[in-house]
């Protein structure tokens, strides 16, 4: 099969590969000092003035990076090798006057230690090796192919990447910028993994020690590729898929890309079963991606502008969706059990209602603002923000109910989600505008969705979960045990009991206590690990004398313990249910071959 995607590439971009003015040869000269050098090759005319450029963004993280910062030893020089003067004017801009026609080449070295699915990481065991912070490109040259030869360090073996091969497994090409942008490279010795699903082969690339059952996981993973392809009714948009799957230390996320995903997953994290679901759910979530935003996209998502952001209202769309798909497709492939689905869905519902900020920001503004917010949190984040990606998932779950009532369990999002990808399919340069995912939705639903979209995807309020899933015959019930909140988290650091955050309306709050107040004693107690002890026997309403330093001032503070308002929700399935509701909770729940 890798064949015959080589054939495929060569068949439909053969003129524009003889025709190419774009060509990379990455060495790793010094990968014990974390540098990949890059000699970028054009063919240019003489007298042309030609302005260079790196994303200051990557695709699917949406907050400015300035990955210029990482490059340096920029040089130039003709095919004689005379040194062409090449200068720099701006953050992430270089200008290069052509004083003949013929190859040019243009020289520079990334420094590249941050392993995170967006950045590069290399040393002497790999590299990793995204697009945006890697490749420079020439501003209006971006739709020319973009060949790369890879020179790997003489101990390594293996490359893993969707971009197609050309002559040999170290030469590939892009069809275009964007295409190079959104296709990373793993290069090493890592074990790769090679399987058939949905119809087309797929590759897994494992980095790194784990306590991952290969075996299993690649079972199990076939069963969820098989559901999301099953969704949607069509041939594969891919004709291969790779995961690059790096374990790590602590590190969790992934990136979706056009022909693969770069995912990340503390090493151990297969075990217990929760830490496997939440893994395995991880490379659910960047698989449906393939469909939702790589394909069906929002209207501002392309073309990319590389340079500054990209401001949209849509990531609830693009990742909300996503993450209600997500879970509900390891529910599907039989790998979760329909109490261990149901117990997800009441968790995420229970991060949304116990977030302060689930009121004071819209889902709508938290898509708008993420490139100033979602990657920046800070001590308040809690206090005055919402998760696009867990809100987003339970107003979609909300929608579905909505959805499935309205059409008595006929349609549901699973038919939105084909609406939106015939819609791609016939127009695939044409993103998707708001209105026109309102007018799917409401189309699909058969009934006015206006208002529902106003109040909980661009306005503030709450949404009612228990009267939506009850559509279903499921019962959203509070084991909240009541008690007092104090709403305070702690860091001992090297001794000194630190607060880090305080929410909104608890007790802490509530009495004025600040981030990076240090806790010295409570009720005349020294502060230690056992300061609950202290507590025992206080009830709502008790006061507390806390003893802090704030800025190196020693100051006495009284709390009062309010009461515990957070709610712990779980689903219960009832028994005794309507026709209707029997009918919802099945077009829902019950899987095929059920």
């Amino acid at each position: 099969m890798k064949s015959f995607a080589v054939i495929t590439f060569f068949s439909l971009f053969a003129t524009q590969l003889e025709a190419s003015m774009i060509r990379y040869e990455v060495f790793f000269r010094e990968p014990q000092h974390h540098y990949v050098h890059v000699e970028m090759t054009l063919d240019a005319s003489a007298g042309e003035e030609l302005t260079l450029y790196m994303p200051v963004w990557t695709p699917g993280s949406y907050m400015i990076r300035e990955f210029s910062r990482y490059i340096d030893m920029v040089t130039a020089q003709d095919e004689q090798d005379n040194p062409l003067t090449i200068e720099k004017t701006a953050k992430n801009t270089w200008s290069l006057a052509i004083k003949a026609t013929g190859p040019v080449r243009v020289s520079y070295r990334v420094y590249a230690n941050e392993l995170t699915v967006r950045t590069n990481h290399v040393n002497i065991d790999h590299a990793m090796l995204n697009g945006a912070p890697t490749f420079l490109t020439v501003k209006g040259w971006e739709n020319q192919v973009h060949q790369v030869r890879i020179h790997p360090y003489s101990t390594w073996k293996v490359i893993s990447t969707a971009l197609p091969q050309l002559e040999n497994e170290w030469h590939r090409a892009a069809r275009n910028y964007d295409e190079l942008v959104d296709s990373p490279l793993e290069i090493g010795n890592h074990e790769v993994i090679h399987f058939e699903a949905a119809g087309i082969p797929h590759e897994l690339a494992l980095v790194g020690a784990s306590n991952v059952n290969k075996r299993k996981l690649v079972k199990e993973l076939t069963a969820i590729v098989d559901e999301e392809l099953k969704l949607f009714r069509k041939e594969h948009p891919c004709e291969r898929y790779v995961f690059i799957l790096h374990h790590t230390d602590q590190t969790y996320g992934g990136l979706e890309h056009l022909h693969s995903s770069l995912n990340m997953v503390p090493r151990w994290n297969y075990e217990p079963r929760e830490k496997y679901l939440q893994s395995i759910s991880l490379l659910a979530h960047e698989y449906f991606h393939l469909w939702n935003i790589k394909r069906i996209r929002p209207v501002e998502f392309g073309p990319f502008n590389y340079n500054e952001e990209n401001y949209s209202r849509q990531l609830w769309v693009a990742e909300g969706i996503t993450s209600y798909y997500d879970d509900y497709f390891v529910y599907l492939a039989g790998v979760s059990s329909q109490y261990e689905y149901l117990d997800i869905v009441a968790d995420n519902i229970n991060k949304v209602v116990n977030t302060p900020g689930d009121t004071f920001q819209a889902l709508s503004e938290s898509s708008f603002d993420t490139w100033i917010k979602y990657y920046r949190q800070h001590e308040n984040t809690q206090n005055n923000q919402v998760n696009y990606y867990t809100k987003g998932a339970t107003v979609v779950t909300a929608l579905n109910l909505l959805i499935l009532n309205a059409t008595k369990g006929k349609r549901s999002m699973d038919d939105v989600m084909r609406a939106m990808y015939e819609r791609y399919l016939k127009n695939p340069d044409k993103g998707m505008t708001e209105a026109e995912v309102l007018r799917i939705c409401e189309d699909i639903a058969g009934v006015p969705l206006k208002d529902f979209f106003d109040r909980h995807i661009y306005g503030k309020e709450p949404v009612d979960y228990a009267h939506y899933l009850a559509y279903a015959g499921l019962e959203l019930k509070d084991y909240n045990k009541s008690g007092y909140y104090i709403g305070w988290s702690l860091n001992n650091r090297e001794g000194k009991w630190m607060v880090s955050k305080v929410e909104a309306g608890s007790s802490a709050y509530e009495a004025g206590l600040n981030a990076e107040d240090e806790i010295l004693a409570i009720n005349g107690y020294r502060m230690s690990s056992n300061w609950e002890h202290v507590l025992f026997g206080s009830g709502v309403g008790s006061e507390v004398e806390l003893l802090i330093s704030r800025a190196g001032i020693v100051r006495s503070v009284k709390m009062k313990l309010l009461p515990d308002i957070r709610r712990k929700y779980r689903i219960n399935v009832l028994e005794e249910i309507t026709p209707l509701q029997k009918k919802i909770r099945n077009a829902w729940l019950v899987r095929s071959g059920e």
